[in-house]
């Protein structure tokens, strides 16, 4: 009987830790994190200790978001242009490229294999070779010298003010491919084969019939989960700007999730802290709610598998 009790004791020790540990992370570096910046927020910290700043961190923040050529200015800014660029150009040349491997079309090996190097090579690693690839060196100047374009100048695609934007968008879009180039055809695969001999039937006669009416109803799920975590990460996104600038990056590339980390690398001191708590906060009350409003209208609203 003693015996039975010590290894039921045992037992529910193995159980309790398994449960405990991760619960006392959580705990330790969520909540408490999370509850000591709702905290730091409302502080002032100067040679004198901690003191009670109302909301003067939230309007300082503020004041710079929406003032004019500032980094913050800047980053909020780009976010918002990075998500709307995902949104229209990105999200549909994603559909339609899964899309044509999963209907294995003219060199979709090829197309597969170039779009999963980032997946399958260290992001760094990844960067600098990018970073070299339009160097002062590179290939891509080589090439652009042939051609004569920009008068056989080299074109600094990374410190230019024309280019240095759409460049990092460009690498993002690139290194982007490789999970939506998995997650979306795995999708289409697990559509039965006889809705598509039923749609056929019904007189769906060529492919955008077949990806409008049959395939973007039955994935919509899968979208929606892209759609809803986009928009969430849309302040938090900071991209390959920290690889290829560090805390160098020019204000007319950089975004919020950059901004923050080169603020706490470059000014990382405590007096500066309460402010991007409050800036923390600030987007948080931006993001949640118009993250639970997009849910509930893409899931009233969007289309039905009927």
């Amino acid at each position: 009987m003693q015996q039975n009790k010590r290894k039921t004791l045992k037992t529910n020790l193995f159980v309790y830790s398994l449960i405990g540990y991760p619960l006392l992370l959580f705990a330790v570096f969520y909540v408490a994190i999370n509850f000591n910046s709702i905290l730091l927020a409302f502080q002032r910290i100067d040679g004198t200790g901690k003191h009670f700043a109302a909301f003067d961190n939230f309007k300082l923040f503020l004041s710079e978001m929406f003032g004019r050529g500032n980094l913050l200015a800047y980053s909020f800014k780009n976010s918002i242009k990075l998500y709307f660029i995902n949104l229209v150009i990105c999200l549909p040349l994603y559909i339609l490229f899964s899309y044509l491997l999963f209907k294995k079309c003219f060199l979709n090996k090829a197309v597969s294999f170039l779009v999963m190097i980032p997946a399958i090579m260290s992001g760094l690693v990844i960067a600098l070779v990018f970073v070299n690839f339009i160097g002062n060196n590179g290939a891509f100047t080589y090439i652009t010298k042939k051609l004569g374009l920009n008068g056989g100048k080299w074109i600094n695609l990374l410190y230019s003010e024309k280019y240095a934007f759409g460049t990092t968008i460009f690498y993002m879009i690139w290194l982007s491919f490789s999970t939506s180039l998995i997650v979306y055809p795995t999708a289409m695969r697990g559509i039965s084969p006889e809705i598509f001999e039923s749609a056929k039937i019904d007189g769906m006669t060529n492919m955008f019939q077949e990806l409008w009416y049959v395939i973007l109803p039955l994935i919509y799920p899968t979208l929606t989960t892209f759609l809803i975590t986009g928009f969430a990460a849309i302040f938090t996104n900071g991209g390959p700007i920290l690889e290829f600038y560090y805390t160098q990056a020019p204000d007319y590339v950089s975004n919020m999730g950059y901004y923050f980390t080169k603020m706490i690398l470059v000014d990382g001191t405590e007096f500066s802290y309460p402010k991007y708590a409050a800036g923390g906060l600030i987007l948080t009350v931006i993001v949640a709610p118009l993250t639970i409003l997009l849910k509930w209208a893409l899931e009233k609203f969007g289309p039905t598998t009927e």
